[in-house]
């Protein structure tokens, strides 16, 4: 790495707020899509549509995982690829990411088609929710391909210069859904189906408009043996995908152990109380690791080049930024938790325990920077083994333990209680990895010979 002792501030500023505020952005918009069916079905269909769609909610975040994980992956090394000059390497690296999202885009959904019975009953479904479930996944099953190549191209739009023609492209997705949720719920009483048909399709909006930048964007430079499987290549991307992939596909993973605990502590009131903390929690975590995603393609370029006080200072101000925006969240979440509760229509005996929830969970949200941050300077930097042990142990020790362990002392309470104390563990967890006295800078330099 570099041992320069002045770098360009003003121009890694300009480049940080670039990528940054487009990121920020989209991921927010890309939480809104199912939060919007939420208010909707919520104000229409009540209680029950809002615990369904909550219910189902993880099968369509690991279509979004696999195809951000995939994404992301690509971009890394189309990152690293520009910051070391290969630009055949670059575009080589990006067919090679699109080829991948077209087949898991293909596969994925025949597969959760085939066992969405056995998933649903799995997740808890009964009854009524049950049926209000079955009917808003299988649509976007069907429509499955859609939010795969949309969600998975906008990180190689953004990586390739242009973060705010993703953004664009997620707030044209979101218009649609605003509108095709209105028309088809309350105008055409379609129910869940409408709901799952106006998301798939305000996807297929975005996936378009990628598809076809993409395209523009490279089809002078395409040469035939792009497509031609590079086994080197798919494995660096796989590799780096694990990361992004958990960090999309946790909270859902969390979704299910929390239901788990509120269908046995407090029945369908509690599930339909977490739907809410859920669609709040989902804003503030995907703000936030839009922080993340958006230094990323700086964090990859830097690490390319080998210019370590500049990946060390958009890492710093990517840790400022992230803190400020945490701690923002989580005041106003607290202060707005009886508005928030009524944004849904929630019942009015369920309002209290609601906004009480809402508060007690906001405590996490002052912890979720310091993760996220550094997760993503680690995937992006190749480093994944301390990223990956930073997104999986949360829903593989942490999460069950603090669950267990709150629900045991407080009963219900105590599910909301789990939610801080797991976010300052994995918190300070990153700390420790992130601090001068580990060794992974040397396993840096390797990576980069590599």
């Amino acid at each position: 790495m570099n041992k320069d002792l002045t770098i360009d501030k003003k121009r890694i500023n300009r480049q940080f707020m670039h990528y940054v505020i487009p990121s920020m952005i989209a991921m927010l918009f890309s939480g809104f899509y199912s939060i919007v069916d939420g208010l909707f079905v919520g104000n229409s269909i009540g209680n029950v549509g809002l615990a369904a769609i909550n219910l189902v909610y993880p099968i369509q975040v690991v279509l979004n995982a696999t195809a951000t994980g995939v994404g992301i992956g690509g971009s890394v090394l189309v990152s690293i690829y520009r910051g070391e000059g290969k630009e055949r390497d670059m575009e080589h690296s990006a067919m090679q990411t699109i080829i991948l999202l077209l087949i898991f885009g293909a596969i994925l959904p025949v597969f959760f088609l085939g066992t969405k019975g056995i998933i649903l009953n799995f997740l808890g479904a009964e009854g009524a929710i049950y049926k209000g479930a079955d009917d808003y996944i299988t649509t976007i099953l069907i429509g499955g391909m859609l939010p795969v190549l949309g969600n998975g191209l906008n990180p190689i739009v953004r990586n390739q210069g242009k973060p705010i023609v993703a953004t664009q492209n997620m707030v044209a997705g979101l218009v649609t859904n605003i509108v095709l949720d209105y028309v088809f719920i309350y105008k055409m009483n379609l129910g869940m189906f409408g709901a799952a048909l106006a998301t798939i399709t305000a996807q297929g909006v975005v996936a378009t408009m990628n598809v076809i930048y993409v395209v523009k964007l490279n089809h002078k430079n395409f040469k035939m043996d792009y497509i031609l499987p590079n086994i080197a290549k798919i494995k660096r991307i796989m590799k780096i995908a694990v990361s992004p992939f958990g960090q999309t596909i946790v909270p859902s993973i969390i979704i299910i152990l929390t239901n788990w605990k509120c269908i046995e502590y407090g029945g369908d009131g509690a599930v339909a109380i977490y739907s809410v903390i859920s669609y709040v929690l989902a804003c503030a975590q995907l703000l936030i690791q839009g922080i993340g995603d958006g230094v990323q393609p700086l964090f990859s370029y830097y690490f390319g080049a080998n210019k370590e006080r500049e990946l060390h200072y958009v890492y710093n101000k990517a840790f400022f930024l992230c803190s400020i925006f945490s701690v923002f969240l989580m005041v106003m979440t607290m202060v707005f938790s009886v508005q928030l509760a009524k944004y849904f229509n929630i019942s009015p005996e369920l309002m209290n325990e609601t906004a009480l929830a809402l508060k007690t969970t906001a405590f996490a949200y002052a912890f979720f920077g310091v993760t996220r941050v550094t997760s993503a300077y680690f995937y992006a930097t190749n480093h994944t083994k301390f990223s990956n042990l930073l997104i999986y142990i949360e829903p593989i020790v942490i999460a069950p333990a603090m669950l267990w362990i709150f629900t045991e002392l407080f009963g219900l309470s105590g599910v909301w209680m789990a939610y801080p104390a797991i976010q300052l563990i994995l918190s300070s967890i990153s700390l420790v990895l992130k601090s001068p006295n580990m060794e992974h800078k040397k396993e840096l330099k390797v990576a980069t010979v590599q």
